[in-house]
C-alpha cells in the first residue's frame, strides 16, 4: 500500500511505525524520518505541492493541517490552500483529513456530536468548519475531529492541573494517540466507513474532577462521538488512565 502524507509529523511517523509493510511518502517543511518505509520530501505545501509526486498513484492520502502562524490567514493557507489540488489530482486515493473540535468552541455546557452544527468561536474556527465543509463534499473522503492530542511526551491535562492555566471548569475532551492510531488502521482496513467521526475519549471528564479549584459549570462543550464510542475500542477510555 502506498500513502501520502501531506503535513507529516508525530502521528504520522507513529503510523508509518506501526505499520512497516507500507510505503509512505511524507510532506513537511523541514526534518526528516528515520525509518526505512518513509520518504521525506521537504516543502511548505500551501506554497504548492511537490511536483515529484503529482503523477504518482497513491491508496490513501493523509492529511494533517500545518499552519505557519496562529492567524486566520495563517489558517486559510494550511487548511484550504491544497484542497482543491489534492481532489483534482488524486481522484483514485482514499482520504482522511485531520481536523479539530475547535468547531464546537462555541458552545458551552452542552453534549455534542456529529450530529451537531458547528459553531466556533473565532476566525480560526471559522476556517477549520469551512475546510470540513468542502472535504465532505468530495467523495472518498473521512473527516476525523480529534480532541485535544495525548502522547506519551505531551499531556495538556497535565499541564492545565498543575500550572492551573485558567480557573473555570471545562470538559476534559481529549484522545490518546494510540487510539488514533488504531482507528487510523481499522479505516484503512474497511472496518470503518463513516465520512465524519469525532476522536474522542468515550468517558466524559472535567477539569473539577481533578481538582475542585475549577469551579462552577464548564465552560465549553463536551464532545462526544456517535459513530464511535464503544469503549472496547479505546485502550484509553477515559482521561483518569493517564491523568
Amino acid at each position: 500500500m502506498k500513502i501520502l502524507v501531506i503535513g507529516y509529523g508525530e502521528i504520522a511517523e507513529e503510523f508509518a511505525k506501526l505499520n512497516k509493510d507500507f510505503e509512505f511518502i511524507g510532506i513537511k517543511r523541514s526534518g526528516s524520518s528515520n525509518l526505512s518505509n518513509v520518504e521525506i520530501i521537504n516543502c511548505d505545501y500551501s506554497l504548492g505541492l511537490p511536483s515529484q509526486i503529482m503523477n504518482l498513484v497513491f491508496d490513501w492520502i493523509l492529511f494533517f493541517p500545518k499552519t505557519d502562524g496562529n492567524d486566520a490567514e495563517a489558517y486559510k493557507n494550511g487548511y484550504l490552500s491544497q484542497l482543491d489540488t489534492i481532489r483534482d489530482n488524486f481522484s483514485s486515493a482514499k482520504r482522511i483529513f485531520i481536523s479539530s473540535t475547535r468547531v464546537f468552541s462555541g458552545y458551552s455546557n452542552i453534549i455534542v456530536n456529529e450530529d451537531t452544527p458547528t459553531n466556533p468561536s473565532d476566525q480560526q474556527g471559522d476556517v477549520i468548519a469551512e475546510y470540513e465543509q468542502e472535504i465532505l463534499s468530495h467523495k472518498g473522503t473521512t473527516v476525523l475531529r480529534l480532541g485535544g492530542l495525548i502522547t506519551t511526551k505531551s499531556n495538556f491535562v497535565q499541564l492545565v492541573i498543575q500550572k492551573r492555566l485558567f480557573t473555570n471548569n471545562k470538559y476534559i475532551n481529549g484522545i490518546y494517540i494510540t487510539d488514533v492510531l488504531n482507528l487510523m488502521v481499522n479505516i484503512l482496513q474497511g472496518q470503518i466507513n463513516q465520512k465524519l467521526l469525532n476522536v474522542i475519549m468515550p468517558v466524559t471528564m472535567k477539569y473539577s474532577d481533578f481538582d475542585p479549584a475549577f469551579e462552577g459549570e464548564p465552560v465549553n462543550a463536551a464532545v462526544k462521538s456517535i459513530h464511535y464510542n464503544d469503549t472496547s475500542q479505546f485502550i484509553y477510555k477515559s482521561i483518569e488512565q493517564i491523568k
